[in-house]
């Protein structure tokens, strides 16, 4: 009754569980945005809002790196911090700092926003809407109205973007011959347009026993109302009306982007998550307030919401790969019990240890907060067969104490406390390993704690079960006969017992066999240690120099993106003809599900959705490499195009950056591209590109401060004016269906379309006069920077690539090597990006001899437990010679299977360095034992060897079997575990062969050692 309370709990717990991909190992965002108004070059947005916004946040706690882009009219920093910290308490420090030198930021910026999140994220969902009889500006409106708005009220929704459709404006444009003829400036438009759009309480009055509110009504309810406001009067005491100047319209501003979804037009929902927010909680609570939405009848029926991108489908995907390969293992691991045993009494009472370890497990991951995610799962799909050992063990014991001839409750006593120190030794050493996990970076440790609890703690609960439950149930519960099972079947009592029979058989010719083996391994015992030795040494060698390195690996999405990007200042419509050339092409793809356009002036995105890996023949990146080469007919038709390929990736990233650091933006790009020379000629690199755009071409308007004083104007005097002809500034808010929409004047078209028109537009001096523009400013063409790229408060340009099929470490090395012996100038210099460096810290921090990286403490921490539990400095030794037995196994899985050397693989070393020393600790316990009891060492080892043969293998059997499906998968998330138990598969069968042998040797000679000694003395 107890264990089923335990199990009713259990299954309340897994269904509250949290679902994630991984851990929240990743790094927290947060975004600080600053618009300025005025267009201000990017030069001065760095030195006048960047620069300062920096020097406040940088001594913000738990900061990791800090990167900024400074371009025309708006700052955008981001601060990365370490994984795993409270984000809301980062948010409200970084708030605190940056109000400390808000009131010292330049008066023209606007509202700034401090946000969760990095504006450059992949979207977590993308929704699209289309509707019949609905234009995109209709689309658009309701959109951004009542759509976004709702979404953005979904906890953990950082940003909403939207793309397709006109954004709708109250447009006053003004005609400039008539403000000229009129002496009528643009201010005093937009002055007239905000002083005349008042609704304003003004006060109350009491009049018997109610009270009165008195309000000015001022505000526009028509678009004949900004129409017929005066602007000035004449001498002639007639009113010139704004509709007199200028036509005033509700309209829309010109496109500043496109949506398609399959060349189809749409209008999109771009939605980013707070850094740190569950995307699966995200996306579900998005999804089911979009369903209230459309229930509630806002939206008129006809209005289609289309999901086009879903990161928690992939997620779910992943999850569910690994709840497969959990439940495929189990299954296994229950076959072998069928298997060994052939009764279904004893594999009854072992499995029934799986499901309560692992529902077990559930309370407490519950109780600690840990999610249900890939590691998580993997964890206990890693312990999945290692959760019957025990039980397997005991259950043997007290088999062999039963043939003694005691009584079933005796045999159950004995055999059990005979047994107890030999599986607390293996569970404890298997769990020992995990401790100096909390001694490695944090970010790997967040990511791989979970998986390191799960299996702690369902092996505990192993525990509990072999050393209880599993003997009650050998008490209590009855016996079936074979021929009772299997009468449904026709088989009677007399085909079953030869089965058994020829089972029996079949098994002690094994046991014979290996008997034979054994003998002559004890007689050439330190040949086989030196052979033994040898096949070490190469392992190493092969892992050392053979294996390649990487930091966590990637895997095969379903999803990747298309960029193209064309030169600053591109019109909308040539990136538009550009994606549509790029859309025909993938139309012909396929393995093409869907795909979404979002198309911008110069920097465009196609969203590409390929169908499940099981349903193509080809995987995503040879997809990907088919693409590279039909779009170079596009790249070379628009100049200058440069199309690119990015894979989403949730751990490790395809690309490969290198960050080059300088004052001097000329040099920097000279730099710069040199090292793009370079790296070009590295065969198998793809995708190269500078992240870092050239200028665009412009016209600087240099005031001639003497003729401009002559004429009573400041610079700040024209730039406002021109500002607000040419581009058009918000002069006040439109009521109209509940929204405000803005009201933009500027000039119309025809009057501020060529640079022709911009010299002679026109300024009006204090004292009334019309001045043109070229009178007080000299035009001077040029290259303005478009960006300015800082990384932790210094300037820098970017070279990225697609490191193809090389792993992580073979890039950076073939990099590396590419520009050795390029000079670089005084105080300029380049490094690897922050990917490479973690990679070769957390390897070092595994495999360092000194100080002891972690596969050392490791080593150490079993021979500790070892020693404590057999009270010998000499015998932990003995069992621990299967750990360097597990590297020839390890060396040779990750060279036959093409895997490098990563986290998964390190993490699969640990924890093979407490499950191979289960195998030896079984071995030499009963060994020690039979010598207690009279037996000479060799005859006792041989015995122990015999006897602990079929427990040795069905234990080891249980355990490859459940990793078996992990191993093999084929899903496109499985590299993230693939490696992982292909490693503990590799070792645990080089480990178990080898220990069979080489551990009675190592007993003997020991004994040998021992003997020498005493005799030495004597």
């Amino acid at each position: 009754m107890i264990f089923s309370c335990v199990m009713l709990m259990g299954i309340i717990s897994l269904l509250r569980l949290p679902v994630e991909l991984l851990p929240n190992y990743s790094f927290g965002d947060i975004s600080i945005f600053v618009n300025i108004r005025g267009g201000i070059p990017p030069e001065e947005v760095e030195q006048l809002v960047t620069k300062p916004t920096e020097d406040a946040i940088s001594s913000v706690s738990y900061l990791r790196g800090l990167t900024s882009i400074s371009e025309e009219g708006r700052s955008h920093v981001v601060m990365r911090f370490e994984p795993g910290i409270d984000m809301d308490y980062a948010l409200l420090e970084v708030r605190e700092k940056f109000s400390r030198i808000r009131s010292k930021l330049p008066a023209q910026i606007e509202k700034p926003v401090i946000a969760k999140f990095e504006q450059q994220d992949r979207p977590v969902m993308i929704i699209a809407a289309t509707g019949p009889g609905y234009s995109p500006e209709a689309l658009r409106k309701i959109m951004d109205g009542i759509v976004k708005d709702r979404i953005l009220r979904v906890d953990g929704v950082a940003n909403v973007d939207i793309a397709g459709g006109r954004e709708r404006k109250i447009l006053v444009e003004l005609d400039q011959r008539k403000l000229q003829a009129y002496n009528i400036s643009i201010g005093q438009v937009i002055s007239v347009l905000n002083s005349n759009n008042i609704d304003l309480l003004l006060g109350a009055y009491d009049k018997n026993r109610q009270k009165h509110l008195i309000r000015i009504a001022g505000g526009f309810k028509a678009i004949s109302d900004i129409e017929n406001i005066g602007v000035i009067s004449t001498k002639s005491r007639s009113i010139i009306k704004v509709k007199d100047i200028a036509e005033v319209k509700d309209s829309y501003l010109e496109a500043q982007s496109y949506a398609r979804v399959n060349i189809l037009p749409v209008v999109s929902l771009y939605i980013q998550k707070e850094s740190g927010a569950n995307t699966v909680e995200v996306t579900t609570a998005i999804g089911k307030s979009l369903e209230e939405l459309e229930k509630t009848g806002v939206l008129d029926k006809r209005i289609r919401l289309i999901e086009t991108y879903n990161q928690a489908a992939s997620i779910r995907q992943a999850i569910n790969g690994v709840k497969n390969a959990l439940f495929l293992g189990a299954l296994f691991a229950m076959l072998v019990l069928w298997l060994f045993l052939r009764d279904a009494r004893s594999m009854l009472i072992i499995a029934v240890s799986i499901p309560v370890s692992i529902i077990t497990t559930f309370i407490f991951m519950y109780f600690l907060k840990v999610t249900l995610n890939i590691m998580t799962l993997s964890g206990l799909a890693i312990g999945v067969g290692m959760l019957v050992d025990n039980s397997i063990v005991v259950l043997e014991n007290i088999h062999s104490m039963a043939k003694r001839g005691l009584s079933q409750f005796k045999a159950v006593i004995k055999g059990t406390q005979e047994m107890a120190l030999a599986i607390l030794s293996g569970t404890i050493t298997t769990i020992v390993v995990f401790l100096p996990i909390m001694f490695i970076s944090k970010d790997i440790r967040i990511l791989y704690m979970g998986l390191a609890l799960t299996v702690t703690l369902s092996l505990v609960a192993s525990l509990i079960v072999a050393l209880s439950l599993v003997p009650m149930l050998s008490v209590y519960l009855p016996g079936m006969d074979w021929s009772g099972i299997f009468k449904h079947r026709n088989l009677s009592s007399q085909k079953i017992r030869p089965m058994v029979r020829n089972r029996k058989t079949f098994v002690d010719m094994v046991k014979q066999f290996y008997k034979r083996l054994l003998i002559k391994s004890l007689r050439w015992r330190y040949f086989m240690v030196l052979v033994a030795a040898v096949l070490f040494c190469a392992a190493l060698c092969l892992l050392v120099f053979g294996i390649e390195k990487e930091f966590i690996g990637t895997a095969d999405q379903q999803d990747f993106t298309i960029y193209v990007e064309l030169p600053t200042g591109a019109k909308l419509n040539v990136s538009d003809s550009a994606v549509a050339a790029i859309e025909k092409i993938l139309e012909t793809v396929p393995e093409i599900k869907q795909f979404s356009s979002r198309i911008e002036k110069w920097s465009s995105k196609i969203y590409v959705k390929l169908t499940p890996l099981g349903q193509r023949t080809r995987s995503t990146n040879e997809v990907v490499d088919d693409l590279r080469t039909r779009v170079e007919d596009v790249e070379r038709r628009y100049r200058e195009a440069f199309i690119y390929f990015e894979e989403t990736e949730q751990t490790e990233t395809n690309e490969i950056v290198v960050d080059i650091f300088g004052y001097d933006y000329n040099t920097l790009n000279e730099v710069a591209s040199s090292m793009l020379t370079r790296m070009q000629a590295i065969p198998g690199l793809m995708d190269l590109k500078m992240r870092w755009r050239k200028g665009r071409p412009e016209w600087s308007l240099k005031v001639n401060r003497a003729k401009a004083s002559i004429y009573g104007l400041t610079v700040n005097d024209i730039a406002d004016s021109i500002h607000a002809q040419m581009r058009g500034l918000r002069a006040t808010l439109y009521h109209a269906d509940a929204k405000e929409v803005e009201v933009i004047a500027r000039l119309q078209e025809k009057d501020r379309r060529s640079l022709d028109q911009l010299r002679k537009l026109s300024l009006i001096t204090p004292d009334g006069n019309n001045v043109y523009l070229e009178q007080v400013v000299d035009f001077e063409p040029g290259i303005g920077p478009s960006k300015i790229w800082r990384k932790n408060k210094n300037r820098m340009i970017q070279i990225s690539a697609n490191r193809g099929k090389y792993t992580f470490g073979t890039a950076a090395d073939k990099i590396q090597q590419a520009l050795k012996g390029l000079k670089f100038p005084n105080d300029y210099y380049y490094s690897l990006g922050e990917n490479y460096w973690r990679m070769i810290r957390n390897q070092k921090e595994f495999m360092a001899v000194w100080p002891p990286g972690i596969l050392w403490i490791v080593i150490i921490l079993i021979y500790l437990v070892l020693a404590g539990l057999f009270e010998s400095y000499a015998q932990p030794f003995i069992i621990m010679i299967t750990v360097p037995l597990a590297a020839i196994g390890v060396a040779a899985a990750l060279w036959a299977t093409k895997q490098a050397m990563n986290i998964s693989v390190l993490m699969g070393a640990i924890m093979l360095g407490g499950i191979v020393v289960n195998n030896a600790i079984i071995l030499i316990d009963y060994t020690n034992r039979l010598v207690k009891s009279g037996f000479r060492a060799k005859r006792a080892v041989v015995k122990a060897s015999i006897d602990r043969l079929r427990p040795i293998m069905m234990t080891t059997c249980t355990t490859l079997l459940g990793l078996l499906p992990m191993a093999i998968d084929k899903t496109e998330q499985a590299s993230l575990w693939c490696p992982l138990a292909i490693t503990v598969i590799g070792g645990l069968i080089s480990s178990t062969i080898l220990t069979l042998f080489i551990v009675p040797g190592m007993f003997i000679i020991f004994q040998d050692i021992w003997r020498r000694f005493c005799n030495s003395i004597a």
